[in-house]
């Protein structure tokens, strides 16, 4: 029912909250305007270490459609791998002592609701969809990239942006978009969603939607996936 509920509220209201953004609510969004992005590019290089430990190690990191099958329709293979840090409140405790400076900095990030480090295998290929909901923006650090840059990219309601190794990469979901990697190596983001700035009563109704997912099987099968 509440999945049903949010799906019939979308539009109106992420067009809500878009008139309560205190910041551009264009496809791509300067991480200037979102208040404590800067500590994610002034650690990359550690959170790249960590990742790619991670990626290097004997256990597997699970697909992200194993972790929440609610991404299966845009995740239906094993190539868009995801290690997931923080949900909607919860914490992996076991993944982030595995990565325990990548934690600290991602706990300095206001407003963080899920991080994730997202690994692209050779092949991966993110079908056309649209995110739910205007309250959130994705954020992108890029950590190992891939040199054939025409090969690995992200499409934002048609405009094609590439991922740079310590770079932000700022969007607004609720636009058409997709991604691939067709390149010969895998390439591995920090993915994090951070609550857009919005003025006080975008903020409530924002946290309120956020909070009515979280009791969704959307929320609660990565909780359980993740024994957290």
């Amino acid at each position: 029912m509440a999945v049903k509920l949010g799906k019939r509220l979308r539009k109106p209201l992420n067009r809500f909250l878009a008139r309560h953004s205190l910041i551009s609510t264009g496809r791509f969004i300067d991480p200037d305007e979102v208040l404590g992005l800067d500590v994610l590019k002034e650690n990359w290089e550690v959170i790249r270490d960590e990742a790619l430990a991670v990626v290097a190690g004997n256990e597997e990191v699970p697909s992200l459609g194993r972790i929440s099958p609610d991404h299966r329709q845009i995740a239906p293979d094993e190539a868009w791998k995801s290690f997931f840090l923080n949900a909607y409140g919860y914490t992996a405790a076991t993944n982030r002592s595995r990565c325990p400076r990548t934690a600290e900095v991602i706990d300095k990030v206001p407003n963080v609701v899920v991080a994730f480090f997202s690994i692209f295998d050779t092949g991966t290929r993110v079908p056309p969809h649209n995110g739910v909901t205007k309250a959130m923006l994705n954020v992108h650090l890029g950590l190992s990239v891939p040199p054939e840059k025409d090969a690995c990219g992200i499409r934002v309601d048609g405009v094609v942006r590439h991922w740079q190794e310590g770079e932000l990469l700022v969007f607004d979901e609720t636009n058409r978009h997709e991604a691939w990697n067709e390149s010969s190596q895998p390439r591995i983001v920090l993915f994090l969603q951070v609550m857009r700035p919005m003025d006080w009563l975008g903020r409530l109704v924002g946290k309120a939607f956020l909070a009515l997912v979280k009791r969704t099987t959307y929320v609660q099968d990565v909780r359980k996936a993740l024994e957290v």
